[in-house]
């Protein structure tokens, strides 16, 4: 149920707003709000490919000439809902912080500028300011501005969609001929070739699509290493268990953070947040590695992302095809005729970093550079190495698969293949918080407690 504010306090989930409540140092609750780009898909559209060796998760949509033509419609939709939901006085959102600006000590400044190669967001430089000195919301209601910085939000947002920074709410909803030219099928197939020039695929290879999109994110598996659990094989994601937004949990407490669980199999496996907290600065992100209890956890932007590009309906869930692959993912994934390896340019973060006597903040960043990790991030991995070879950048001995009467098997070996690195994505989530509200009592398993709202827009 939900209780207004003036009901008897029960510990439990808190929002982002925490640094002053004891004992809540890895609390990071809160609901999020997608504001990517990407399109939603229906059950049949979309299909998972997670590698344990190459710790990856590709999503591949598929597209139709339809899906192409109504795509600004879609993103206006999408705008629409959230600018009108921002003139909700309980709906506040919490301002963007970049946080490399919050970090005074020498090893928090170090720390920040390593992480901060993936701390971007989707909305900056959009001719508005998102970005604010302090991260509390309250500091914006203390100010007078919340509904000032709701406002750039909202103009930041339109602008990305339709990449264009003359845009306001006031145009599209007053000028109906431009809003008219904005959405036609032609101007809208040109935004999503600028979208996703580098993702899409032309392809007749599924019957009734013209193409598709990969998806390619960063993910955690298992301490014990490839080879355990999930299991390696070829399912239906579940469609019971997954939660939209798993606000607490009675065994690990609010470690899930407000952000989708969605479940691979009976056992509890899932994918879902970070968990992982750099405590100094209180930031939430992902270790990319052999870190979980079994579970892949994601970035929080790219779990929300997630969420949003599978169906709506959480029993469609069950329609949608994951392959779980213990060696890496080897594919021609944009049918040039090649099979590539599929990486992500999203590394090593680590959990704590100290300048050593003699040493500079660059010296000790370097190492974490994205552009030096890329060819010692397979390297390093005690899973990986013998695979990989550092003089040509290749993996050599992938696994190939194939399906034999619907199962999943394994086909022999690769020779050397090249190594095809996905961008890491900046993000595409906001926080913000319902004023008044509580949600009581704890959520666990249950998913009591919906978003009310954005429901996977």
């Amino acid at each position: 149920m939900t209780t207004m504010a003036n009901a008897a306090f029960i510990p439990g989930p808190i929002t982002h707003e925490r640094t002053d409540t004891p004992k809540k140092a890895n609390a990071h609750v809160g609901r999020y709000l997608y504001v990517g780009n990407a399109p939603k898909f229906a059950a049949g559209e979309v299909d998972l490919v997670v590698s344990k060796l190459g710790l990856t998760l590709r999503a591949t949509g598929w597209i139709t000439q339809e899906r192409i033509d109504t795509y600004a419609s879609q993103l206006y939709k999408r705008w629409e809902q959230i600018d009108q939901t921002m003139q909700d006085p309980r709906f506040v959102l919490h301002p963007l912080v970049k946080f490399q600006d919050i970090a005074v000590k020498e090893s928090n400044v170090t720390w920040a500028k390593i992480a901060s190669q993936y701390s971007s967001h989707v909305l900056d430089q959009r001719g508005v300011e998102v970005f604010s000195a302090k991260r509390n919301a309250k500091v914006l209601n203390s100010a007078g501005i919340t509904n000032e910085y709701q406002a750039d939000i909202s103009t930041a947002i339109l602008r990305y969609y339709f990449d264009d920074n003359t845009l306001t709410p006031d145009l599209m909803k007053n000028d109906n001929k431009r809003r008219d030219y904005l959405l036609a099928p032609a101007n809208s197939e040109a935004l999503f070739h600028r979208h996703f020039h580098s993702t899409y695929t032309p392809t007749l290879k599924k019957e009734g699509f013209v193409g598709n999109l990969n998806f390619v994110y960063p993910i955690a598996a298992t301490v014990k290493g490839p080879n355990d659990q999930p299991r390696e094989g070829s399912r239906l994601l579940m469609n019971y268990g997954t939660i939209d937004a798993r606000w607490w949990s009675d065994k690990w407490d609010d470690e899930f953070g407000g952000l989708p669980f969605i479940l691979i199999n009976a056992a509890g496996v899932a994918f879902h947040g970070p968990i992982t907290n750099y405590a100094p600065l209180d930031v939430w992100y992902l270790r990319r590695g052999y870190v979980s209890h079994g579970c892949h956890r994601m970035d929080s932007s790219d779990v929300m992302e997630l969420r949003n590009i599978l169906p709506k309906n959480i029993k469609d869930l069950g329609k949608v095809n994951l392959t779980v692959l213990n060696n890496f993912d080897s594919t021609d994934w944009n049918e040039d005729g090649k099979n590539e390896v599929i990486d992500v340019k999203f590394y090593e973060i680590p959990t704590s970093i100290a300048v050593g006597k003699g040493k500079t903040v660059d010296d000790m960043v370097k190492p974490y550079l994205v552009e030096n990790q890329m060819k010692t991030f397979f390297q390093t991995n005690a899973f990986s190495r013998k695979y990989y070879r550092p003089l040509t950048d290749t993996i050599n001995g992938a696994v190939k698969y194939k399906y034999s009467k619907g199962v999943l098997v394994r086909d022999g070996v690769h020779g050397p293949l090249p190594i095809a690195r996905f961008e890491s994505q900046p993000s595409r989530i906001l926080q913000y918080k319902e004023t008044g509200v509580h949600l009581l009592p704890f959520d666990d398993n249950r998913g009591s407690f919906p978003p009310k709202y954005f429901f996977n827009n």
